[in-house]
């Protein structure tokens, strides 16, 4: 049973007749929000070498929203919240071979049953088919996300974005319908090895060149040299750029088919990326901010709003910030509010990550942690689950996000009062989606084949 029920047509921005905006929703895969220009980020190895001009252009015309966060720290329970506006616990996407269950109302299916023709063009091996994130798609178009075209490590899958993208707005669009636009661009993710000439374009004589193949697997990596750790740097930052630049010619595109002025435009991360800040590499480790924290810039239709938003906010909010665009509404438990409503102060947005059979070298299983984020504060923490059930946990920190916005300085112990008060307010929040949760179908298991799984265990999300 779908438990938004029956989705109905709002008289908000439509009245008349008026037709419906277009939607194009992108998500950058391990976009760190320091690596974005309108967030004040700059490269680590040429600081004066722009790093995302594209995005800073959108963000010129576009709503910034400076305190935005994933509900998780990697790809597919983030993307499942994304499409559902529900916390980990509420759509129960969580571990590694997870299924988003038919019984959940996506963001393609609302937009799809209001007549809007729906395209995804995705890449990365958690927005294949399999996992279900696909309902309510029109077309799913995922050849760059396959075993056989990319290879795990090295994918370089922006250009055969760029070509469906192309096909789809010259000639794939129904010009009397409304449409959903979904991009996943996958080519920041590890390994940081970009085409040239981004491979070369943010290294300087400080960088250390070495062979960064297998990155997430290898342990003689843990203790780079700090001209290595640079040249780490140097590649994630190409890739980054190679991506922005790719941004830049779709939004080109948009604009040169008349689409750009009437197209509600997003553009977000699934979540950021781990230098060794709290020890580790790569992400889906914990829940600090180089993990979480991702940019979030929306470029509302029309003369819509363009401004600097410092609300507490989440990617379980875009859903009802689309409908609410769009003139629509469903039926349902949410977990997001529309970023067209006023700021809540208070506003608490919850963070969830479960490592249970996420069994890599450095992720023992039936690890959980849970977190709180609210405007100047931030609670994690971390419970060993070995059974799948309660845990127990060793390890709280609170952070003055204010003054410590890298999460360093843990006061949880001088605070123990504060802690636990925003452990209470996780625990009444969570409650509501795990009722959301018991209304829906059980998780099931994506049906993938070996190919697929040896991917997996080639980046490290299976052993």
């Amino acid at each position: 049973m779908r438990s938004w029920g029956v989705v109905v047509l709002l008289i908000v921005g439509c009245a008349g007749g008026e037709r419906r905006p277009n939607v194009v929703l992108v998500t950058i895969e391990s976009l760190r929000t320091d690596h974005v220009g309108a967030y004040g980020g700059r490269s680590r190895t040429r600081p004066d070498e722009p790093l995302t001009p594209a995005l800073d252009a959108l963000a010129s015309e576009a709503s910034v929203y400076e305190n935005a966060h994933a509900t998780s720290s990697w790809t597919l329970t983030s993307h499942a919240s994304l499409f559902t506006s529900l916390y980990p616990t509420g759509h129960q996407t969580t571990r590694p071979l997870d299924r988003l269950a038919d019984s959940y109302v996506t963001l393609a299916e609302v937009l799809a049953a209001n007549g809007y023709q729906t395209h995804g063009v995705v890449t990365g091996p958690y927005l294949r088919g399999p996992y279900n994130l696909h309902q309510g798609f029109d077309v799913w178009d995922q050849r760059a996300a396959s075993a056989k075209l990319a290879k795990s490590h090295g994918d370089r899958t922006n250009p055969y974005v760029e070509q469906s993208v192309a096909r789809f707005v010259r000639a794939g669009r129904d010009p009397s319908r409304p449409f959903f636009l979904f991009l996943y661009l996958w080519d920041p993710h590890y390994d940081y090895l970009p085409s040239p000439p981004y491979d070369r374009r943010f290294v300087t004589p400080a960088c250390e060149p070495f062979d960064l193949s297998h990155w997430e697997t290898r342990d003689d990596v843990d203790r780079l040299s700090p001209a290595r750790l640079m040249y780490v740097w140097s590649q994630y930052e190409g890739e980054i750029r190679a991506t922005d630049d790719l941004l830049g010619r779709l939004f080109v595109l948009l604009r040169e088919a008349g689409l750009w002025d009437d197209t509600l435009v997003i553009v977000t991360a699934d979540h950021g990326e781990e230098f060794f800040e709290h020890g580790k590499r790569g992400h889906k480790n914990n829940l600090y901010a180089e993990s979480v924290d991702v940019p979030l810039i929306v470029k509302y239709p029309g003369a819509g709003p363009a401004r600097r938003d410092t609300r507490v906010a989440s990617l379980v909010d875009v859903l009802p910030t689309v409908l609410e665009v769009a003139g629509l509404a469903a039926e349902g438990h949410r977990d997001g509010r529309s970023l067209l409503a006023a700021a809540t102060p208070d506003r608490a947005v919850l963070l969830e990550l479960v490592s249970l059979s996420y069994q890599g070298h450095m992720f023992p299983a039936g690890v959980y942690w849970g977190g709180i984020r609210t405007a100047d504060r931030k609670l994690v923490w971390r419970e060993q689950r070995p059974d799948g059930g309660t845990g127990t946990v060793d390890l709280i920190q609170l952070f003055d996000v204010a003054a410590d916005p890298g999460e360093q300085r843990n006061l949880a112990a001088a605070r123990q009062d504060e802690a636990k008060a925003m452990m209470a307010r996780f625990d009444t929040t969570a409650s509501a989606t795990r009722v959301e949760a018991a209304r829906h179908d059980e998780r099931g298991l994506a049906a993938i084949g070996e190919s697929d799984r040896a991917r997996l265990r080639a980046l490290g999300y299976l052993e």
